[in-house]
């Protein structure tokens, strides 16, 4: 009880209380989808959509439409054994710095696997964290104060130590971050029976078919890859680094998707002085370790290098805002030396899913945990790099063969 106290003086909670957070390794565990969950989500799907603030905010908008009581009771028919399945006790989040409602996607699968979730969010400042954090205080201090001891968004400084201590009392630990931030908190020991899932930096790729492409609005393809890329500064792991151009009116298609494009991102994307000097950089670098590759136009808004050839290598000079690669090819085999283990979602436009799929299965590769429509890599999920994200939150109660399976 005093080793909690001394910690909870070091964290600054925006949700919870340093008074309940003392008494954190006493507090049981849910069961998979508890009506406390669920009904205290929904809640907050309500508060949310309701805010003024959130008008502005489409990432905002679309956590709270995707928590919505319809939306969680769809989810919870996929679980035939939710049953026999409890969350795993305290479970620590470590939030990403650079995808402001990241960790409320993470909060969310926390708490319907039935986990005591602590959520360390980073010190930058978002106003999505603060218009989430509010609703969920108005929450506890209402109708919903059973979850107050279930739910602890913090913040604190870098500091070893504290880490170290969060992560000796957790059962579950969730890291969101570079590989550098992994190695990092993965210094500081977890219990035995502790389990950890890490969510690491990764790359994402785009594969379009040019006459299918061409046959569409070129506008709203525009708006769906601007949504996949530029809103978030291509800081997601889901958002395309790579663009891989098929079909027979290659030119054609690249040179109306490229300006359409760069019209919008002249009316709607703002991008900051460093991002420019960082861009020119990183081209520099690129231009000196790299042959076969050049570079396409002089917009610094939208930057395209074509490649010459695939390479796993490529994406070592990958950069953010509006900075990407260019391959024309004619199979869809040529994509196989960048799904490696960095590779995490492909999204498609005029290409079936399941050619992708049957690649990936074919060649084993160790990368690719998504498949998607072009536009909709930044859809919200319980599925995530590989993970059934609240199911890997539980832990499963065994009972043996069922009666009804047994024969004579």
């Amino acid at each position: 009880m005093i080793l909690m106290r001394n910690l909870s003086e070091k964290l600054t909670f925006l949700t919870g209380s340093a008074e309940t957070f003392g008494t954190v390794t006493d507090t049981p565990a849910l069961p998979m989808f508890s009506e406390n969950a669920v009904r205290f989500l929904s809640a907050l799907s309500s508060e949310l959509m309701h805010d003024s603030r959130t008008r502005h905010m489409p990432d905002v908008m679309s956590y709270a439409y995707w928590i919505r009581r319809a939306s969680l009771s769809s989810e919870i028919t996929k679980y035939p054994d939710r049953d026999k399945r409890l969350g795993r006790g305290i479970a620590f989040h470590i939030a990403p710095s650079n995808v402001p409602v990241n960790f409320a996607v993470s909060m969310t699968s926390s708490l319907l696997a039935g986990n005591i979730t602590i959520v360390r969010v980073s010190d930058k400042q978002f106003e999505q964290v603060d218009v989430i954090c509010d609703a969920v205080r108005r929450l506890i201090c209402g109708d919903h104060a059973d979850m107050e001891k279930y739910l602890y968004i913090i913040r604190y400084p870098h500091n070893d130590d504290i880490t170290a201590k969060l992560s000796a009392i957790c059962d579950l630990r969730i890291i969101w971050g570079g590989d550098r931030t992994i190695a990092d908190i993965r210094r500081a020991p977890l219990p035995p029976r502790a389990i950890e899932m890490t969510f690491a930096d990764r790359h994402s790729v785009a594969v379009i078919n040019a006459e299918k492409y061409l046959a569409m609005d070129p506008a709203d393809v525009a708006k769906r890859f601007y949504t996949d890329t530029y809103y978030t500064d291509q800081n997601a792991c889901s958002s395309p680094r790579i663009v891989f151009w098929m079909g027979e009116r290659t030119a054609e298609a690249r040179e109306r998707f490229w300006s359409e494009l760069t019209k919008l991102v002249h009316r709607d994307y703002q991008m900051k002085p460093i991002q420019a000097v960082d861009k020119y950089s990183m081209l520099c670098k690129l231009g000196m370790d790299r042959r076969g590759v050049r570079l396409i136009g002089n917009d610094n808004t939208v930057v395209r290098i074509e490649a010459d050839k695939l390479t796993a290598d490529i994406t070592d000079f990958k950069y953010g805002g509006g900075y990407f690669f260019e391959y024309i090819g004619n199979s869809t085999e040529e994509l196989v030396p960048v799904l490696g283990k960095r590779c995490q979602t492909v999204s498609v436009l005029g290409v079936e899913k399941s050619e992708i799929l049957s690649l990936v299965m074919k060649h084993g590769v160790r990368g690719v945990d998504r498949i998607v429509p072009l536009g909709e890599t930044m859809g919200l999920e319980f599925v995530w790099d590989g993970y059934k994200m609240i199911e890997a939150m539980t832990r499963l109660i065994y009972t043996g063969i069922d009666e009804h399976k047994v024969t004579e």
